[in-house]
């Protein structure tokens, strides 16, 4: 059965360095058979982190973020996935914006 891996570049900046490590780990995954789903966050529709709206603590919804923006395709897809590959610029020695907000939700 093949594997589902999930990449995700957080860094605003296609084709340089965290993207260009992103997919050649995507790459390398894919080589051994897995099925890979790349998403550039920078590129998604307007999202943000968590605003506590206590949907996720729902019954029917436990733990499913409810809020529908831009993100809840990457976050469906992270559920349905067996890896997780994440690559994120450090920025003042800290992750990206929008890392931060896949991390959140």
């Amino acid at each position: 059965m093949q594997k589902k891996i999930v990449a995700i570049n957080c860094s605003p900046r296609m084709g340089w360095n965290t993207d260009i490590l992103v997919t050649e780990a995507a790459r390398g995954a894919e080589g051994n058979g897995a099925i890979i789903e790349k998403f550039d966050l920078y590129r998604l529709e307007k999202f943000t982190g968590c605003i506590s709206c206590f949907g996720c603590k729902r019954p029917g919804h436990e733990g499913v973020c409810v809020c529908r923006d831009g993100l809840a395709p990457v976050l469906e897809a992270i559920r349905n996935a067996d890896g997780l590959i994440l690559g994120t610029p450090n920025y003042f020695g800290d992750v990206s914006a929008d890392f931060r907000a896949v991390y959140e939700r």
